[in-house]
């Protein structure tokens, strides 16, 4: 028996929540993991696996939800498929292997799990009833879903196991088969042909606008030195003193779900980019507060810059999808969502990766660590997006 048109709403919240489960119970713990495995040396290449192999699938898949496919189903599949990768690649550590197995697993992981987030989004702004304020609201359920996923993990000590990433592979395995209950979403572009508009090529057109231009760009820039905060708040948390970082890295959600109502409440009454412009500022706050801790090792600020993510995540990635869908053509929802995650997560993520992972090498993994300098050259760094995404998009008339 079908669904009732809000109850595959509310299937959406479901998958949502089930969606970031997953990276909520093995991205956070990934160092500490490592470390428990002597494979502490591969973090920079697993945190640039994701945004790198991202690339290939990403725009490929956003054009076929536009052009060929449903997009609840394409999701469907690529949970299914990405569920055995994400198991395999941590049952290899379990298991003894060579950490390049990791690698190999986690890149097949990255390749089919790319387009998910991009793919919920088309579906989520497709049909939802005024997205400006229904689209956070549903965005919480992400939220709640990686606050819970974090929780486990600690509640059961899996802090620094390879069994916190087999978990997350059932999730994301009953994640799939729920996909399919969400409200049809069949593609509108039955036009475009070629080998650009297979692979998503086309999505590179919104370059031209000089407003998407700007965003696009800032918002690549922006990621850069934000891809540390994953990569090494665990493990400044576990250095000074923490005995459950996993759920500590939980407190920026729990602040994000009232940042999501907040966006709701005011999204459809400010100009969007207000928002995007708060969110940078805060990334910067961020990580002066980091800087600050490091110099004097207090772990109540380092607890108040991660509760600056939930904001910052709110104001930049959902905000940013909102400010997107309001000027594309309807024909090109899932490409324009693909290439933001191709220019954030994979080019963002995979500078970020090794820039990042360069200045820890060079001022933290020492002798004589200097986290204060290492998150003060990240804060600093944060101008540049900044200055780039004011001067160029502010000024304008918002349709």
């Amino acid at each position: 028996m079908q669904l009732s048109i809000q109850r595959q709403r509310n299937m959406m919240a479901v998958v949502m929540m089930l969606m970031f489960m997953p990276p909520s119970m093995w991205v956070t713990s990934l160092p500490n993991i490592l470390k428990t495995y002597d494979a502490v040396w591969i973090l920079p290449y697993a945190t640039a696996l994701s945004p790198f192999f991202a690339i290939f699938s990403g725009l490929l898949f956003g054009s076929l939800s536009d052009r060929k496919m449903n997009a609840e189903k394409l999701l469907a599949g690529l949970g299914l498929a990405g569920a055995f990768a994400l198991w395999m690649a941590f049952s290899v550590l379990e298991w003894g292997w060579h950490p390049g197995w990791y690698l190999f697993f986690q890149a097949i992981n990255a390749l089919i799990s790319g387009p998910m987030f991009a793919l919920i989004s088309k579906i989520k702004l497709v049909n939802l009833p005024n997205p400006a304020r229904s689209f956070p609201i549903y965005t919480m359920f992400g939220t709640a879903g990686w606050i819970i996923g974090g929780l486990i993990i600690s509640g059961l000590g899996l802090d620094a196991s390879a069994k916190s990433g087999q978990l997350a592979a059932f999730v994301r395995l009953s994640m799939s088969g729920l996909c399919l209950l969400m409200p049809a979403t069949p593609p509108t572009d039955l036009v475009s042909k070629g080998w650009k508009a297979t692979l998503g090529f086309n999505a590179f057109q919104l370059l031209r606008d000089r407003e998407l231009r700007t965003f696009y760009i800032a918002s690549a820039l922006f990621t850069i030195p934000g891809t540390a905060f994953f990569m090494f708040t665990p493990i400044m948390l576990h250095e000074f003193g923490s005995a459950h970082p996993t759920a500590q890295m939980t407190i920026g959600q729990g602040v994000e779900l009232f940042t999501m109502l907040f966006l709701s409440l005011l999204a459809g009454r400010f100009r969007i980019r207000w928002f995007l412009l708060m969110g940078m500022l805060l990334g910067l706050l961020r990580f002066a507060l980091f800087a600050l801790a490091g110099d004097i090792g207090m772990l109540a600020i380092i607890w108040l810059g991660i509760a600056l993510h939930g904001p910052i995540f709110a104001l930049t990635m959902v905000a940013g999808r909102l400010f997107l869908d309001k000027r594309v053509p309807k024909t090109m929802r899932g490409q324009a969502q693909a290439l933001y995650q191709l220019l954030v997560s994979s080019f963002g993520g995979i500078v970020g990766a090794f820039l990042c992972g360069w200045l820890y090498a060079q001022h933290v993994n020492v002798p004589e660590p200097n986290w204060s300098l290492f998150w003060g050259i990240l804060a600093s760094s944060i101008c540049i997006p900044l200055i780039y995404f004011s001067i160029g998009v502010f000024g304008k008339n918002e349709s």
